[in-house]
């Protein structure tokens, strides 16, 4: 029996940090979902039910905090562990990120190696 792909949504209006990001995780067996603004996001969301959300902070249209709250607000939505990924590096931002219930806060540039121990870690945590 073949295992499903664990599914990741990428959300970042920089194409090159999409395709980057997206190779390597294709790279270890993830399927790969993408968005460039938070709209985009909320829609890849309700379409794909993705198993992680790795989400950029300033984004256009609807920034990441507010897709973050959204995510959260809904029910069908709400377990899904969310990575914020963003150059926005401030403890303001962090302090944000907790507030909005992000799972994690890496800041770009990024290790990769990093960012898909994290990814692991969190699409196999039970989310209380």
């Amino acid at each position: 029996m073949k295992m499903q792909k664990k599914k990741v949504l990428i959300t970042d209006d920089e194409p090159n940090i999409v395709r980057v990001v997206a190779a390597r995780l294709q790279a270890h067996n993830y399927e790969v979902i993408c968005a460039y603004d938070g709209e985009e996001a909320l829609e890849r969301i309700a379409e794909a039910m993705p198993d992680i959300i790795l989400l950029d902070i300033m984004l256009p249209k609807m920034d990441g905090f507010e897709v973050c709250r959204r995510i959260r607000a809904e029910e069908a939505t709400k377990h899904i562990p969310i990575i914020l990924f963003s150059a926005k590096t401030q403890e303001e931002d962090k302090r944000k990120g907790r507030e909005v219930e992000a799972d994690a806060y890496i800041a770009k540039p990024f290790d990769p190696q990093r960012l898909i121990d994290t990814i692991a870690l969190l699409i196999n945590a039970p989310r209380a």
